[in-house]
């Protein structure tokens, strides 16, 4: 069952507040070295800038979940916790597609509702290959997944050691079963043809942290996201 937490704005800033044990907006926007306008607008336009957002709390060592949800990670019994995503920006992701041991560990990491899987990751979006599907700066949230079992036109994060990182729409050729076309959803990019022994891995994407969702939109998706119903919200993929 996905979380009903209504969110917005003023109230993520709060809690953003409290946690860094500050209490007007100016002093947020030095620790965030934004202008003190720009949060005067998050607030009404209820949107927040989430790699800020998660940039600041990385930085202070503050729990992602504390922040979106109000709770920390909680235990469903004494043996186990509940899963904990990593979380890979922009920053980082040359380095994790050609040598992500040693940084897994040191990555902030979230957990979602919608996401059963042991092995799980976050990735930032850093292009608009795939909009109106999936928007740049948005984040993905995968289950690790494999060539032999991702179905045809899934949408995937690959990553390749030699050939570097995608976000698409993956599909196997018809015409060479060892090849696979990763397929953009924006026109203006040119779908590409990867080999299977150039995929290192694939992660099967099932959620969106999206990127300036319009107000209007709220109904009509509030059946399919979480939480709701904010401007940057995690949706899940069927």
């Amino acid at each position: 069952m996905q979380e009903n937490n209504s969110q917005n704005a003023n109230i993520i800033l709060k809690r953003l507040k409290k946690s860094l044990k500050i209490s007007t907006d100016i002093e947020l926007s030095v620790l965030l070295n934004i202008k003190p306008n720009t949060i005067s607008t998050w607030k009404k336009r209820n949107s927040v800038d989430f790699s800020s957002i998660i940039a600041i709390c990385e930085l202070y060592e503050i729990d992602l979940n504390e922040i979106f949800y109000e709770k920390k990670i909680v235990t469903n019994n004494s043996n186990s916790v509940l899963q904990e995503t990593p979380l890979v920006c922009s920053e980082v992701q040359y380095q994790y597609c050609i040598d992500k041991e040693g940084l897994i560990d040191n990555l902030p990491k979230f957990s979602f509702p919608f996401i059963k899987s042991d092995d799980t990751r976050v990735f930032q979006v850093t292009s608009n290959n795939m909009f109106p599907s999936i928007e740049q700066n948005s984040f993905v949230v995968c289950e690790l997944s494999s060539i032999d079992i991702l179905k045809n036109n899934s949408l995937a994060v690959v990553i390749s050691k030699s050939k570097g990182f995608f976000i698409n729409r993956v599909s196997r050729s018809t015409e060479n079963n060892d090849v696979f076309v990763l397929i953009n959803e924006n026109s203006f990019f040119n779908n590409v043809l990867l080999n299977a022994s150039d995929i290192d891995e694939i992660w099967q994407i099932k959620g969106v942290l999206s990127y300036n969702i319009k107000e209007e939109e709220h109904q009509k998706a509030a059946s399919s996201i979480t939480p709701k119903p904010s401007t940057k919200i995690a949706r899940k993929l069927k």
